[in-house]
């Protein structure tokens, strides 16, 4: 079997394309420019011509292309879609609901969501790590001895999202903004169950949409209300993580590799960006504890942060996520805080109780080599798919 892997240069690209060639597959590992998600004439020309002169049986991509679901139909393969960013809005195009579309969610609750509207071949499937790999990289040399200049106490590696649509906007009537700055900060004070949604009511709702217009193809059919969620999740993460690593960073030291503006933490040292496959595993062995904060937007989902981390055999110290928790074991395979001063004291303990958090590391990363390999998740997406050899 050859699969036809369309990529945009994602991070893991190479450790999907890796795993499947291990699992025995041919794989074709190919991005074609594309102007449009829907409609694309030269895309869908060249998609075929390819995908037919090295003879591909399926098509396999991260995330959900609505054009690589009707290129599926139109060539009666399979198409396998694993969705590896949140939000993610194209999962509301109608072309979802091609027969030929497995579409595969590491988020439980956006899972459910989408299983009422295709409740066929729609599937949760956590994210995955390249074990094999990491391993090879991170192997102790026979001396014991591994040196490394990523010795770290705190450190966090991530996005500020400061960016965010939230912030570009120009007016809003300042009882809106006050309304909507006291549910943000609200919904930071609470883990595990997302609030926005049921406070955003319909008179908030219709004044937002006066200051804010959400582009979005009228086709797709996501509620629109929920494109104001996902703006406010952005801010909500953005807000929180700043205040939190300010908070850590006038105790501890903290180191934050980011793209992003180093003046909105001024008391963490920020160190620029690293490279996912080669400098990040290294970073996360060697810092005494590695911080999760989840986007948002993520409700009932592993964060692939969290993978890495304890997949690199690094200790993780997240915020309270219902997906980790049934997932690890808070306190035995990773670390789960629930506010700012309980993360505060929980960093304080960790620094200063070395072997129980090399242990919890240690578990946490046999945990992943058990169940969260890129081998072990592909090989349960084939067999739903009917694909599996033998």
């Amino acid at each position: 079997m050859r699969f036809f892997y369309y990529t945009w240069y994602e991070n893991s690209a190479d450790d999907l394309n890796e795993s499947l060639a291990r699992l025995g597959y041919q794989v074709v590992k190919c991005h074609i420019p594309l102007k449009n998600y829907e409609e694309d004439t030269d895309f869908c020309e060249n998609f075929i011509r390819i995908f037919r002169e090295q003879n591909c049986d399926v098509i396999i991509s991260f995330d959900f292309f609505p054009i690589l679901a009707k290129l599926a139909e139109k060539l009666a393969v399979r198409y396998l879609s694993w969705v590896y960013d949140m939000p993610h809005h194209t999962i509301y195009s109608p072309a979802v609901l091609g027969s030929q579309t497995n579409l595969f969610l590491f988020d439980k609750e956006q899972c459910g969501q989408l299983q009422s509207v295709k409740p066929e071949h729609t599937y949760y499937l956590p994210l995955a790590v390249h074990a094999d790999r990491i391993n090879r990289q991170l192997h102790v040399p026979e001396n014991g001895e591994f040196n490394s200049e990523y010795e770290r106490d705190v450190c966090f590696v991530g996005s500020l999202y400061e960016n965010n649509l939230y912030r570009q906007i120009n007016y809003l009537p300042e009882y809106l903004r006050g309304y909507l700055q006291g549910i943000m900060q609200a919904q930071q004070k609470i883990y595990g169950y997302h609030m926005i949604e049921d406070v955003l009511d319909e008179p908030v709702f219709v004044e937002l949409q006066k200051y804010v217009i959400m582009d979005l193809d009228p086709s797709y059919f996501a509620d629109r209300r929920q494109l104001y969620v996902d703006m406010l999740d952005a801010e909500i993460t953005c807000q929180e993580r700043i205040d939190l690593l300010e908070a850590l960073a006038e105790r501890y030291r903290v180191d934050v590799y980011t793209a992003s503006d180093a003046a909105l933490v001024p008391h963490a040292r920020c160190r620029g960006t690293v490279s996912y496959g080669k400098e990040m595993p290294e970073l996360f062995r060697m810092s005494k504890i590695n911080l999760n904060i989840t986007l948002r937007s993520i409700r009932h989902g592993i964060p692939l942060r969290a993978l890495d981390i304890m997949g690199a055999g690094g200790f993780l110290l997240s915020n309270y996520q219902p997906g980790l928790a049934e997932e690890f074991e808070d306190g035995r395979e990773m670390v789960l805080f629930e506010s700012r001063e309980d993360l505060l004291e929980k960093t304080a303990y960790y620094l200063e109780h070395e072997e129980e958090r090399r242990e919890i590391a240690l578990r946490g990363w046999e945990k992943v080599q058990q169940r969260f390999t890129y081998e072990i998740q592909l090989r349960k997406m084939l067999a739903i798919s009917g694909l599996s050899k033998g």
